[in-house]
């Protein structure tokens, strides 16, 4: 039977808090950027339609661009949501890596091959890295 011997020692470092506040906003980094969204099925089509993310959706400001990472709650292209009604919502989330800090706003565009794709222009930076956006 073997025995371990705990010798560990713990280490209290005391921080003032104004160096603490400052440190925490030198070194905020945002870890990712998530687009929540809000999309109503058309009242055009039958039982509203359906609806899809492509892969090749990102964020621009100017010349630069940010490839969308994931989707959560919504397929992606070719896979498809159909809705059961017009005027139904579908909520679904875009995450992106964080955007420059140096970006005041940005637009979310998706580039699709086969019909117009989803655009959001102007969407304001905050310091969070969360934005809600509708999409029509």
């Amino acid at each position: 039977m073997s025995t371990k011997n705990n010798t560990s020692k713990s280490v209290s470092v005391k921080i003032d808090q104004l160096t603490l506040q400052q440190l925490k906003e030198e070194f905020k980094e945002e870890a990712q950027t998530l687009v929540h969204c809000n999309y109503v099925s058309k009242r055009k089509y039958t039982n509203g339609g359906w609806v899809n993310i492509y892969p090749t959706t990102f964020l621009v400001h100017e010349n630069e661009v940010i490839p969308m990472l994931y989707a959560v709650n919504i397929p992606i292209a070719p896979n498809i949501h159909v809705f059961k009604s017009a005027g139904e919502l579908k909520q679904f989330t875009l995450i992106f890596p964080p955007i420059p800090k140096e970006w005041d706003s940005f637009s979310l565009i998706e580039n699709c091959n086969d019909h117009e794709g989803f655009v959001v222009i102007n969407i304001e930076r905050n310091d969070s890295g969360v934005y809600e956006v509708n999409i029509d």
